[in-house]
């Protein structure tokens, strides 16, 4: 009995010996970070004044919802950029998928070719687009003066009125081929027999779509659509590489509206808050697209 028991005790320990190090790396840079900025969020701490934070509890958070401007403002900005980037994201990669799993040849070229901006750093293609919707000699302008939209040619991210969106564009050229994949590979684990089943039944290739693709690739559809959400709301790097959230506040991210808190500001207490709120937007936003998108029992 005493060996059964000395044996157990030796298993855990040695499991717990070569678990260590992953375990102290999950402790310093993931569960303490999370524990001390959650802590910070409802204190008011400037790094260069304050020796330690000062708690203050829910009023923070009801400052920032309710009287914070720039908060109001970073909110706004973040889903006008959302909701366009969203839809086309989600809905122009499904397409594209639906396209592709009807290729007889050159699917998986074609695959290759959309997924690889994904390897492209965020920053390189902000610049990139930069370059490419510069005022003067970008080429996008070029193309429009060329076919006598000369009028329409702009300078994209100088303009309130077009540098979010313009980071839509951008943003969406680099992602799309992550959900791309998915869906595709949603659509290729589909029985062949269930749209010949309902070719049989007289159904059209929309009716396919509807009736038969959609609703069997959902829980692929959802695994798309939350990835697609996340990176609608974590936007850091294109407003920060660009447009530094100008031209005046058009491009003010949250993600954006947290660094600028924390390492122009100093205050990390407004940091960790915005940073909460927007984990707390993400997390429900998923949540109603998991009820959208819920398989349905047979």
């Amino acid at each position: 009995m005493l060996s059964r028991i000395s044996d157990r005790l030796r298993d855990k320990l040695s499991l717990l010996f070569f678990l260590s190090p992953t375990l102290l790396f999950v402790f310093i840079f993931i569960a303490f970070p999370i524990l001390f900025s959650g802590y910070l969020s409802f204190t008011e701490f400037n790094y260069a004044k304050d020796a330690v934070p000062t708690f203050i509890g829910i009023k923070g958070y009801t400052e920032t919802i309710l009287h914070d401007g720039f908060f109001h403002t970073a909110l706004w900005n973040q889903f006008k950029f959302a909701i366009p980037y969203f839809l086309i994201s989600f809905f122009l990669s499904l397409g594209l998928a639906i396209l592709l799993n009807e290729l007889v040849r050159g699917a998986y070229f074609f695959q290759t070719i959309f997924y690889i901006p994904m390897i492209v750093p965020m920053s390189l293609v902000g610049i990139t687009f930069a370059w490419f919707l510069a005022p003067d000699m970008g080429i996008f302008n070029q193309m429009l003066r060329n076919v006598g939209l000369g009028n329409m040619a702009t300078y994209w991210y100088g303009n309130s009125s077009t540098a979010l969106y313009s980071l839509v564009v951008a943003r969406s050229w680099k992602m799309i081929g992550f959900t791309l994949i998915v869906f595709f590979s949603g659509l290729q684990s589909l029985p062949e027999s269930l749209r010949e089943a309902a070719k049989v039944d007289g159904a059209n290739f929309w009716q396919e779509i509807r009736y038969v693709m959609i609703p069997n690739i959902k829980p692929y559809l959802f695994i798309g659509g939350v990835w697609v959400l996340i990176n609608s709301l974590k936007v850091f790097v294109l407003p920060r590489v660009v447009t530094e959230g100008g031209p005046g506040q058009s491009t003010l991210t949250l993600y954006l509206y947290s660094w600028k808190a924390a390492f122009q500001r100093l205050d990390f207490g407004v940091a960790a808050r915005i940073a909460y709120l927007t984990a707390l937007i993400i997390l429900v936003l998923s949540w109603i697209m998991n009820r959208l998108l819920q398989t349905e029992e047979v």
